[in-house]
């Protein structure tokens, strides 16, 4: 049976691609960037934990096959088509094919930005045919095959997934401070990550955005405390392993973020008409825009140079 969307996680969804939207225009919005930052990759775990519906009878081998054609097929169908048009175009431009055309091939296979954290003085660039953005795929596939074996594991108790979860945990903050590679895939920050799926699956258990929304003075207070932890923070970059002053605290920090994030949708959900429904059709198809977009500014900026 067909779950019934929820118009508001649709509503959040669009709120982080937007964000992302603006992040890789290059667009500086003070307060909107800065604070967007902190939760823009983040909700989508948290997401992503609220709508994983755990099977004690459903094989790990059909919940990856079932993630797989949501998550990698599209992630290499548009990779492809990102690697022809510009392997076409290099050839039309320098009239031969070079080895560095295929070059970008081992970026898709190894689906990371970069080989090193990005200020090691020799480091490879991978992702180079405007595909960086797609990485988040493989991570979250990564994620949620991790988060299954968590579940299993904890035969869908919560208290139990959290303490497993502490262990991965700390596997992924042994891994960004001793290993020096950043690795394919996302393999350690897809570690990391499952944290906010577990927080999701919390999220949903126990309906905290349903029952947070009747309570106005907490609202405030977390958003006051999302506000300073923020700024103590400082800046982050999920996809090269940059998690600001503390990979704990930018988990409380990306956590409030998304929650509150997911408040304000439910606030657009409950107040606005056309606009809630505008951007929950956006919340649907954000694949297309995650995977496209820089190819779109692309496009937009030459032919405006043209012009």
């Amino acid at each position: 049976m067909k779950k019934q969307r929820i118009l508001w996680m649709d509503i959040a969804k669009a709120f982080g691609i937007l964000i992302v939207l603006i992040v890789h225009s290059g667009i500086s919005l003070g307060p909107v960037t800065f604070y967007g930052g902190m939760f823009y990759m983040p909700v989508f775990f948290v997401l992503s934990g609220m709508t994983f519906t755990w099977r004690e009878e459903e094989s790990f081998r059909r919940f990856m096959k079932k993630k797989a054609r949501r998550l990698l097929v599209p992630y290499f169908g548009y990779n492809l088509f990102l690697f022809l048009f510009f392997f076409v175009k290099d050839y039309l431009t320098a009239g031969k094919i070079s080895r560095e055309a295929f070059f970008p091939l081992a970026g898709i296979l190894y689906s990371r930005n970069c080989l090193l954290e990005t200020d090691a003085v020799r480091n490879v660039y991978f992702m180079q045919i405007l595909n960086a953005p797609t990485w988040f795929l493989t991570c979250l596939f990564v994620s949620l095959m991790v988060f299954w074996i968590m579940m299993r594991a904890a035969g869908g108790s919560l208290k139990r997934l959290f303490l497993i979860n502490s262990g991965v945990l700390f596997t992924a903050v042994l891994l960004r401070y001793f290993c020096p590679i950043l690795l394919p895939w996302s393999i350690d920050c897809a570690l990391y990550a499952v944290s906010f799926i577990s927080f999701g699956k919390a999220l949903e258990e126990y309906e905290i955005v349903e029952k947070l929304y009747k309570k106005p003075w907490t609202l405030l207070f977390l958003t006051a405390a999302f506000a300073g932890l923020s700024l103590v923070n400082g800046s982050v970059n999920m996809s090269v392993a940059e998690y600001g002053y503390s990979m704990v605290l930018y988990l409380i920090v990306g956590s409030l973020g998304s929650l509150l994030c997911m408040e304000a949708s439910l606030f657009l959900e409950k107040h606005t008409g056309i606009l809630s429904k505008g951007c929950a059709w956006l919340g649907r198809h954000t694949m297309p825009v995650l995977c496209l977009h820089l190819f779109v500014y692309s496009v937009i900026g030459t032919l405006l140079g043209m012009l």
